[in-house]
């Protein structure tokens, strides 16, 4: 759709997506042009249920380090079905702060792509990698592993 759009078959275009077993829907409407309503609201725009508490987005820890809580994530996998990478979605424990990270070992890998037990709501530890500036590693196992 966005390549349709950039060399100006139509002006906007609607992508569809199922999530989960069919059971979410997504959908995103594109343009070739900017809104013209400005930036999208921060606040939740849908009206709240009699008795729903707002609900705050999480800040984020840019630099994570400690026992965290996964969140979501998902494995990129190569074209072989090999597990490649990784992304893990994650809340430190320490100060409840939202961080992004690879995993950080071949083990977390591993148990991230067989599906055999539930990831999300895991507890491990993440921290910085200590070669490559701004990515942070996750791991099961350990900080000491990683």
């Amino acid at each position: 759709m966005t390549r349709a759009l950039r060399a100006g078959k139509g002006k906007t275009g609607l992508v569809l997506g199922n999530g989960g077993v069919l059971s979410y829907q997504y959908a995103v409407v594109l343009s070739r042009a900017p809104g013209t309503r400005g930036a999208y609201p921060q606040e939740m725009c849908l009206p709240r249920e009699q008795g729903q508490e707002e609900s705050r987005v999480p800040d984020i820890e840019e630099q994570p380090e400690g026992e965290a809580e996964v969140e979501t994530y998902t494995v990129e996998f190569n074209r072989d079905g090999t597990p490649l990478r990784g992304y893990i979605v994650g809340r430190l424990k320490s100060n409840g702060k939202r961080f992004l990270a690879n995993h950080g070992d071949g083990s977390t890998l591993r148990q991230m792509a067989e599906g055999a037990v539930e990831i999300v709501g895991r507890v491990g530890w993440v921290v910085g990698d200590g070669e490559r500036e701004g990515r942070s590693l996750f791991s099961f196992e350990g900080a000491s592993r990683l």
